[in-house]
């Protein structure tokens, strides 16, 4: 074999190996972009809209690996969610809260059409999908009733975030018990799950507790609700609704 064979059969040796590094190279880590996915969360924890939609657009930049693709568009969709539940709370900012809704449903179904096997994006696809700017952030019978939450349920009947947006869209009358009980059920599931593993949604448990601690709220079981509340700052120190409703509690009399 001549040299210049020689070089034309290694050339197409090396190629895959050469493209595969440059794909890795030119893709953040599991660690960048765990970390870009914890400041999603703590600008919700901290209410700071302008934070969220900030990271949401550096998350869009940002370029992950092929094993990332269907997860990075489920971040994208609990991102938007989140930013609607922000946005949705001002009564100046409903038409942009419509639009994060509606930019979360197309990064869940995007998300699907990547990995169908994700219990937890078809619940994320249903409450944005139903998402009414002002409305409570409980009650819709539309969201329950949805077909992607029955996938959702069908797929994931254990998965503690399938069960904490099932709750969340479950009617709640004020001081009702079964949210009590709907809410210790959905801590419980957060509680007995194993850890998250890199590159895998980690959402969730702070939220539940702090949705306990607003329902023993409203039945005056102060003692409970600070202790669930408490419990919920641990897990996030910067959450401003733990925060809030933990003051509630204390300055009320048991």
């Amino acid at each position: 074999m001549n040299c210049s064979a020689w070089a034309r059969r290694l050339g197409r040796l090396l190629l895959p190996l050469l493209l595969a590094v440059s794909a890795s190279a030119s893709a953040g880590s599991t660690a960048e972009f765990d970390d870009l996915v914890a400041r999603l969360q703590f600008a919700f924890f901290t209410g700071d809209s302008r934070a969220l939609e900030e990271t949401l657009t550096e998350l869009g930049n940002f370029d992950v690996e092929p094993s990332l693709a269907a997860i990075k568009s489920y971040q994208l969709a609990y991102g938007d969610w989140k930013l609607a539940q922000l946005l949705g709370e001002r009564a100046q900012a409903k038409s942009s809260a419509s639009k994060a809704a509606k930019l979360c449903v197309q990064h869940a179904r995007d998300a699907i059409t990547k990995d169908p096997r994700m219990a937890e994006i078809y619940a994320i696809e249903a409450a944005c999908d139903t998402y009414q700017p002002g409305s409570p952030k409980q009650g819709s019978t539309a969201c329950t009733r949805s077909k992607s939450m029955r996938t959702a349920l069908t797929l994931g009947a254990e998965n503690p975030r399938v069960l904490f947006i099932n709750a969340l869209c479950s009617p709640d009358a004020e001081g009702d018990p079964a949210a009590i009980e709907r809410w210790r059920a959905v801590v419980a599931k957060f509680e007995a799950a194993p850890p998250s593993q890199p590159g895998k949604p980690d959402w969730g448990h702070a939220e539940a507790l702090t949705l306990l601690g607003e329902s023993y709220l409203k039945r005056g079981e102060m003692v409970a609700a600070r202790d669930v509340l408490e419990r919920a700052l641990v897990l996030a120190p910067d959450y401003r609704q733990a925060q809030k409703l933990l003051q509630t509690a204390a300055n009320r009399p048991r």
